[in-house]
């Protein structure tokens, strides 16, 4: 998969400098488009003609708002030599309309792992076995529904994907990064400058195993996407997923809640950060392919999101500057003044929350006593308060290569150090040219020529320092303290 460099979009500005933060602020909810599912339609069956017209499956209801896969078969079929040409649409799902101990309206989603010959008329389902393998005749298949027009055939091998890995979304970046979305789904519901970052609602689940069983469970997705004109097409920037399966004595309605993360919280070293202009839901009744089971019920209802919560900001416009080779200057703003900054950096390719992590009140800092040559990632994040945080923004960059000297810098020597306000360099008979002197922050504090044998400086306070001596051969660093 190809990686881009990040750019860091400049956001509007929430508030002008200075802008007092309050990170304690009242939910924002959006409810979903038909996510109380109290409104259904009832479709008629299809017949296929074989001989004589044979009904293929009867009637079905769907919630408003809601589709079913359709499984579509417009070919020629060989029926015991004869050519026989078939035109008809199936939709791949059982669902129900759940009307008991619903909590809010008066019904609620059924959606239940099936076999065909749930969904099928015995006579088509007879004809359909001749042309199946025994073991899809025969199989669990899980209901799902989308609020999307859906390619059944395309979007399996990626739910499949989805299920086996709920918690790594890797799937979904290749995906972003080879097609156009409307190739697998089209529809789903605008958000219309709603910033999401919860869904949440009311669910139930049987599992088909058996009573007390958790072998199976539901699966709901969240996809987040957004029309780009300037390449033509819709992209992916944002997902959610969660598995649902937690068994109960009763047949009542329990609470779930599923995070929205866009792909630059989960890669920003990847990916800038893009709002979503419209969500599509994907309800699956079975997401465990090792333990799915005819029989198990997937209730949901009242969906609805919950924005993000924008009072800390975003960080923008990373920067990174180098003062000596193993120092790096890095800087940000931000759309808001926060309580803080979260900073975290650690090698290329270093997992958050094992890097080296402080909290800063500037946005500034400079990191020192780097590995020259090194690549590393940098991430920072606004924090406000204790409950509420900006996503991270993210800068790469790689050390300079200090010159390697045919000398050993154990030559030179520095006394006194730790030293008492001025310090002296011996060099050894080293042909120096030049000396600096730097704070522990990068900020050049001293520069001078140098032509005698030895060279000092005057440390202005106490601390740490580091002298930098330029030779023909490469560049040698020595760090002093003052006491």
């Amino acid at each position: 998969m190809k990686k881009f460099f990040v750019v860091f979009f400049a956001a509007v500005l929430m508030c002008g400098a200075g802008c007092e933060v309050n990170a304690q602020t009242t939910d924002s909810v959006m409810p979903v488009p038909y996510g109380n599912f109290e409104l259904w339609q009832t479709y008629p069956g299809d017949t296929a003609v074989v001989f004589i017209p044979i009904p293929l499956y009867d009637s079905y209801i769907l919630p408003d708002g809601w589709h079913a896969p359709i499984f579509r078969v417009n070919d020629t079929v060989d029926l015991f030599g004869t050519p026989l040409p078939l035109d008809i649409s199936i939709p791949v799902a059982l669902i129900g309309r759940d009307t008991t101990n619903v909590v809010q309206g008066r019904s609620g989603l059924m959606a239940e792992t099936f076999q065909l010959d749930q969904v099928l008329t015995p006579a088509a389902y007879t004809i359909a076995s001749q042309f199946l393998d025994s073991s899809l005749a025969h199989e669990p298949i899980p209901s799902i529904m989308t609020n999307a027009e859906v390619d059944l055939m395309k979007l399996l091998p990626l739910l499949e994907q989805a299920a086996d890995e709920p918690g790594d979304l890797s799937w979904l970046l290749e995906m972003m990064d080879t097609v156009d979305l409307n190739d697998y789904m089209t529809g789903g519901f605008p958000l219309n400058g709603f910033e999401p970052k919860v869904l949440r609602g009311m669910y139930n689940y049987i599992d088909g195993n058996g009573p007390g069983v958790v072998d199976d469970n539901a699966m709901i997705l969240a996809v987040g996407t957004y029309y780009d004109p300037l390449i033509g097409r819709r992209m992916l920037v944002g997902a959610g997923s969660k598995n649902l399966f937690e068994v109960s004595d009763t047949d009542y309605y329990k609470p779930f809640e599923m995070d929205y993360y866009t792909l630059n919280e989960y890669f920003p070293e990847e990916y800038a950060f893009v709002q979503a202009d419209s969500m599509v839901l994907i309800l699956i009744s079975s997401a465990n392919d090792k333990a799915r089971a005819v029989g198990s019920k997937f209730f949901v209802d009242s969906l609805e999101l919950v924005q993000r919560d924008g009072s800390c900001g975003r960080v923008t416009e990373v920067n990174v500057e180098f003062s000596m080779p193993t120092y790096a200057r890095l800087s940000w703003s931000g759309t808001v003044v926060p309580d803080s900054w979260t900073v975290e950096y650690g090698p290329e390719g270093f997992l958050r929350g094992r890097g080296t992590r402080m909290s800063v009140t500037d946005t500034v800092v400079t990191l020192t006593y780097l590995t020259p040559g090194m690549a590393y990632d940098f991430y920072v994040r606004s924090e406000c308060g204790d409950t509420s945080s900006s996503v991270w923004g993210y800068a790469h960059f790689v050390t300079e290569i200090v010159g390697v000297t045919e000398v050993s810098d154990d030559v030179v020597s520095v006394h006194p150090n730790p030293a008492n306000g001025r310090v002296t360099l011996d060099l050894g008979g080293l042909q120096v040219s030049g000396a600096t002197l730097y704070a522990i922050t990068g900020q050049v504090l001293e520069s001078r020529s140098v032509s005698g044998g030895n060279v000092e400086f005057d440390l202005p306070r106490r601390g740490v320092y580091m002298i930098e001596l330029q030779t023909q051969q490469g560049n040698i660093y020595k760090k002093v303290v003052n006491n």
